[in-house]
Protein backbone atom coordinates (compact mmCIF):
# COMPACT_ATOMS: atom_id res chain seq x y z
CA UNK A 1 0.00 0.00 0.00
CA UNK A 2 1.21 3.24 -0.84
CA UNK A 3 1.70 5.79 2.03
CA UNK A 4 -0.43 8.42 0.20
CA UNK A 5 -3.19 5.54 0.56
CA UNK A 6 -2.93 6.48 4.45
CA UNK A 7 -3.71 10.11 4.51
CA UNK A 8 -6.40 9.96 1.60
CA UNK A 9 -9.26 9.40 4.09
CA UNK A 10 -7.70 12.51 6.02
CA UNK A 11 -7.24 14.52 3.32
CA UNK A 12 -11.03 14.06 2.01
CA UNK A 13 -12.26 14.62 5.41
CA UNK A 14 -11.11 17.89 5.75
CA UNK A 15 -12.28 19.08 2.55
CA UNK A 16 -15.94 17.46 3.16
CA UNK A 17 -15.61 19.02 6.80
CA UNK A 18 -14.44 22.80 5.38
CA UNK A 19 -17.23 22.52 2.99
CA UNK A 20 -19.74 21.71 5.84
CA UNK A 21 -18.20 24.09 8.08
CA UNK A 22 -18.55 26.97 5.58
CA UNK A 23 -22.26 26.19 5.03
CA UNK A 24 -23.06 26.31 8.56
CA UNK A 25 -21.29 29.28 9.62
CA UNK A 26 -22.88 31.43 6.92
CA UNK A 27 -26.38 30.02 7.27
CA UNK A 28 -26.37 30.56 10.71
CA UNK A 29 -29.09 27.37 11.03
CA UNK A 30 -26.67 24.85 12.83
CA UNK A 31 -26.23 24.27 16.39
CA UNK A 32 -23.57 24.92 19.04
CA UNK A 33 -21.90 21.51 18.63
CA UNK A 34 -21.72 21.46 14.64
CA UNK A 35 -18.43 24.36 13.99
CA UNK A 36 -16.59 21.89 16.96
CA UNK A 37 -17.23 18.42 15.19
CA UNK A 38 -16.74 19.56 11.91
CA UNK A 39 -13.35 21.06 12.79
CA UNK A 40 -12.21 18.22 14.68
CA UNK A 41 -13.95 15.09 12.41
CA UNK A 42 -10.66 15.04 10.63
CA UNK A 43 -8.63 14.08 13.05
CA UNK A 44 -10.11 10.74 13.82
CA UNK A 45 -9.09 10.21 10.14
CA UNK A 46 -5.60 11.28 10.64
CA UNK A 47 -4.78 9.52 13.83
CA UNK A 48 -6.43 6.54 11.84
CA UNK A 49 -3.73 7.21 9.10
CA UNK A 50 -1.07 7.52 11.50
CA UNK A 51 -1.63 4.22 13.40
CA UNK A 52 -2.19 2.51 9.98
CA UNK A 53 1.21 3.62 8.48
CA UNK A 54 3.18 2.58 11.54
CA UNK A 55 1.57 -0.78 11.58
CA UNK A 56 2.53 -1.16 7.81
CA UNK A 57 5.94 -0.25 8.58
CA UNK A 58 6.32 -2.51 11.65
CA UNK A 59 4.95 -5.60 9.26
CA UNK A 60 7.16 -4.00 6.26
CA UNK A 61 10.00 -4.97 9.44
CA UNK A 62 8.61 -8.16 10.73
CA UNK A 63 8.81 -9.41 7.08
CA UNK A 64 12.54 -8.11 6.59
CA UNK A 65 13.66 -9.82 9.22
CA UNK A 66 11.58 -13.03 8.57
CA UNK A 67 13.30 -12.93 4.87
CA UNK A 68 16.82 -12.68 6.51
CA UNK A 69 15.96 -15.39 9.08
CA UNK A 70 14.67 -18.09 6.88
CA UNK A 71 16.56 -17.01 3.68
CA UNK A 72 13.28 -17.40 1.71
CA UNK A 73 15.06 -16.08 -1.38
CA UNK A 74 16.23 -19.68 -2.56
Amino acid sequence: MKPIAYWLPAVFCAFLSVLALVGVTSSGDGGWWEPAFFAFLPMCFFFAGAVMAMMGKEIKALKEKDHKKFNYSK
